[in-house]
């Protein structure tokens, strides 16, 4: 069975959602003098600057996240004094409302981790065949493993959620405020993979039902050990350092407190296998996250195609 689904006419790349996260940074600066790269004939593609001010000072932010404010609470309040969440509110009006019929089409919205996460997509709706074909493109053709982060268990707060189709894209490790060449060599094969997707839906490619797999289910968060104070108290063990996306077994180690004592994973109640990911993200400090639990699987997805103005089957 495939599905029908709209044409795209407007796709959306931001860079500069946390400001230093300087991949998408330079790629959108650079892509607004050299668009040739990101333009294909069948639809606009538009490069916006999440949060210039944070961009100035390579900062995450200046006074909130920008990458929770696009809840609808946040976005109904009157006059804001925080700086990320005018800006919210300016996006909203400009790219949005949010998920409205008016919205726009598409956000690729790009991040650095500095997490050793490879290549990661941050879905937030696995009902969207739009996105999971487009994740499953890419995977067939970056030449590298890339999974997909699938948040649609919490609340939908990112600058991305916007649009009728969102994909966050996340590549590490990087550490904020620098650029690799490695890191952002691949974002920019991403981006082009994912803007020739959209090229071929629109120019009347079907895509084949398939399966999507290396699917990563929100769970749980985990934080740091801490002490009575609440202040942190342990670092990751070096076993699980760097291995994100693998499994945790009870019994694993997962902390080393400032005693050089080993604290392991004593499993779940579930009977589900979890595993790991973002671990010891340096943006997720202040945030209380060591690290995210996550459930594996495969989703088997519709096939795709350009059909009516509305979504038919």
């Amino acid at each position: 069975m495939s599905l029908q689904y709209p044409s795209v006419q407007k796709v959306l790349v931001f860079g500069g959602t946390h400001g230093n996260e300087l991949s998408g940074v330079y790629l959108a600066k650079h892509w607004k003098k050299h668009s040739s790269f990101v333009q294909r004939s069948s639809f606009e593609t538009i490069l916006e600057e999440t949060n210039p001010a944070a961009v100035k000072n390579c900062k995450r932010y200046i006074d909130t996240d920008i990458n929770r404010c696009f809840t609808d609470e946040i976005l109904s309040e009157s006059n804001p004094p925080e700086y990320e969440k005018q800006r919210a509110h300016q996006l909203n009006a400009q790219y949005g409302p949010k998920k409205s019929p008016s919205a726009i089409d598409f956000i690729i919205d790009l991040h650095n981790t500095t997490a050793n996460n490879g290549v990661s997509f941050v879905v937030e709706d696995s009902a969207d065949i739009f996105i999971m074909q487009s994740c499953a493109y890419v995977q067939a053709n970056l030449g590298a493993p890339c999974r997909i982060f699938l948040t649609e268990d919490y609340p939908a707060y990112a600058v991305c959620s916007m649009a009728k189709h969102s994909l966050g894209v996340e590549i590490g490790p990087q550490p904020h405020g620098i650029l690799r060449a490695d890191v952002t060599l691949t974002m920019k094969r991403v981006v082009a993979l994912l803007l020739d997707f959209t090229h071929l839906f629109n120019t009347g490619h079907e895509f084949p039902p398939t399966q999507v797999d290396d699917i990563f289910r929100t769970k749980d968060r985990v934080d740091f050990p801490r002490d009575a104070q609440g202040d942190l108290n342990g670092v990751i063990h070096p076993s699980l350092q760097d291995n994100d996306w693998s499994r945790l077994n009870p019994g694993d180690p997962i902390f080393l407190t400032l005693d050089e004592e080993v604290i392991t994973w004593p499993g779940v109640s579930s009977s589900n296998e979890m595993y790991v990911a973002f671990v010891n993200e340096a943006a997720y400090y202040e945030k209380n996250l060591a690290f995210w639990l996550c459930t594996r699987e495969s989703k088997q997805v519709a096939g795709l195609r350009r059909g009516a103005t509305d979504v038919e089957k």
